[in-house]
């Protein structure tokens, strides 16, 4: 079961953003906190047999802009619906994924970039950038 990744409550908002920093993107924010939580869960859905970790279910996703965002262990092309997205945390990848959110971890402020399977969006992870009141002004 995915829930057996959640470490602690995580306070992660999520997003869906057209032409954001250049392109369509999946928003994920928190604090440095939540994002050494979200490790933490990618963490454990890696070592486990488990396919696909809904990456929604760990945050507040924007009304005006829902999303639905999968870890996903394969590298495969899944069935994708409209605003449902694939990221690739396989154990061969999930070295590059882990050391650039214990980089987020450990920062106050900045984001890093990743690749959506079969999607032109990028997925942007952001910490100290996007406030309550930057979220709350997107609706």
């Amino acid at each position: 079961m995915w829930g057996l990744f959640v470490v602690s409550p995580v306070n992660l908002r999520l997003g869906f953003f057209e032409n954001f920093k250049g392109t369509d993107s999946v928003l994920l924010a928190g604090s440095s906190h939540d994002i050494a939580l979200l490790s933490a869960s990618l963490n454990g859905f890696v070592a486990s047999q488990e396919s696909v970790l809904p990456i929604h279910s760990l945050a507040s996703v924007a009304p005006n802009h829902s999303v639905q965002l999968f870890a996903q262990r394969a590298p495969s092309s899944p069935q994708c619906q409209p605003l449902q997205f694939h990221w690739l945390c396989s154990p061969n990848e999930y070295a590059n994924v882990q050391g650039k959110l214990e980089a987020l971890a450990t920062s106050a402020h900045g984001h890093q970039y990743f690749e959506l399977i079969g999607s032109p969006a990028q997925l942007v992870v952001s910490v100290g950038e996007y406030g309550a009141s930057w979220w709350q002004a997107q609706g």
